[in-house]
């Protein structure tokens, strides 16, 4: 605690608060209960799936992912415009 500023402190505090400790052990018991049958959602269960859902930015919900991204880029390279999602790493 000495050595850390303040700052650091804070931002650490905020992390933790945007990625709960064990929420990954969570998803996986989580996806181990629908593979058993349960209809519910996450965060219904597991408080910790809650809060990493309630954080996620307004900007990556809404972006293009899975079948349609490979649609757009697909066709993208077939134009040739040479168009890449700032996103999706090169």
């Amino acid at each position: 605690m000495r050595d850390m500023p303040q700052e650091e402190l804070m931002k650490w505090g905020a992390y933790f608060r945007r990625r709960p400790l064990g929420w990954r052990e969570d998803q996986r018991t989580f996806l181990l209960l629908q593979a058993q049958g349960y209809k519910g959602e996450p965060g219904s269960v597991f408080a910790s799936l809650k809060q990493l859902k309630d954080n996620i930015p307004a900007e990556v919900k809404s972006l293009p992912k899975g079948k349609f991204l490979d649609m757009m880029v697909s066709s993208a390279k077939k134009e040739g415009s040479g168009w890449t999602p700032f996103w999706v790493g090169n």
